[in-house]
């Protein structure tokens, strides 16, 4: 445990608790190339910047014990667990990439969506007390009676990748065109990928492939839905990490992260001796 802070989530200055950024139950057994996509580079550094080698995936002391172990371990984990797992299983079921629409049976979903909302929170290095969709997020987590800001959107789409990925503050712009900037941050982990973002305005980032979960996102948490992925066409695996052919991503910096398995190189055979 650490000390001297205060927690991502609740705020309350406590003792913090490491655990894993992505739930263990969703990570697989082994090395990963964690790389950290929007660090400060130091010049004066001569070492690998923004990367490093984790074992079972990144770990972070950002949460209380509360936080971590009630809210997320207990209340929330358990059902975004079972949504991978649901996933997982239809798409080993299936022929993919062959396989037509998934279909998730008895899917907990604001639990899913306040659990993914929760290790949004959990990624930050420092608690952002003031930033306005961490404020709405924090709520619609620790709030029951809270349901999502209006002003934001719940997203997500089928992710067949083994590469993670929890991205913050995306800021997407297209130039020349008259909507507002789209923020979006996203949770990304095999087989399924999830967002919060604000309204999408411009239709060129409205996706094929990602469904708007919104509209079922209430204050209701122990009601169970079942629900339709579409398996064709794929999201792009950078996505939202990927900005418009005419367009730009504004950010900041922040403690946005992806991870790959990772395997050693095999050893060169000793060249043979001479005769």
């Amino acid at each position: 445990m650490t000390s001297g802070r205060r927690c991502n989530l609740c705020l309350r200055r406590r003792q913090m608790t490491e655990d894993h950024l992505f739930p263990s139950g969703l990570v697989s057994p082994g090395q990963r190339r964690v790389t950290k996509i929007l660090h400060t580079v130091d010049p004066n550094f001569r070492g690998r910047q923004g990367s490093f080698l984790a074992q079972n995936g990144v770990k972070k002391a950002t949460l209380c014990a509360d936080c971590n172990n009630r809210v997320l371990g207990i209340e929330l984990d358990p059902y975004l667990i079972a949504a991978y797992s649901a996933a997982s299983s239809a798409l080993e079921s299936a022929r993919f990439p062959v396989v037509g629409d998934l279909k998730l049976f008895n899917i907990n979903l604001n639990r899913v969506a306040r659990a993914v909302a929760g290790h949004m929170m959990a990624l930050d290095d420092k608690p952002l007390a003031r930033h306005t969709m961490a404020r709405q997020l924090r709520r619609f987590v620790l709030q029951e009676q809270c349901g999502l800001d209006p002003s934001l959107r719940f997203l997500m789409w089928l992710y067949p990748f083994k590469r993670q990925g929890m991205l913050k503050d995306l800021h997407h712009a297209e130039f020349g065109k008259p909507y507002e900037p789209m923020w979006i941050s996203a949770f990304k982990t095999y087989p399924l990928a999830f967002a919060f973002s604000t309204e999408i305005q411009n239709p060129n980032y409205r996706l094929a492939g990602v469904i708007d979960l919104t509209r079922w996102v209430t204050t209701d948490v122990e009601q169970h839905f079942n629900i339709r992925v579409p398996a064709r066409p794929i999201v792009d695996s950078n996505w939202p990490f990927a900005p418009h052919p005419n367009g730009a991503i504004f950010t900041g910096q922040n403690a946005s992260v992806t991870t790959a398995p990772f395997k050693k190189a095999p050893k060169q055979q000793a060249s043979s001796q001479n005769r």
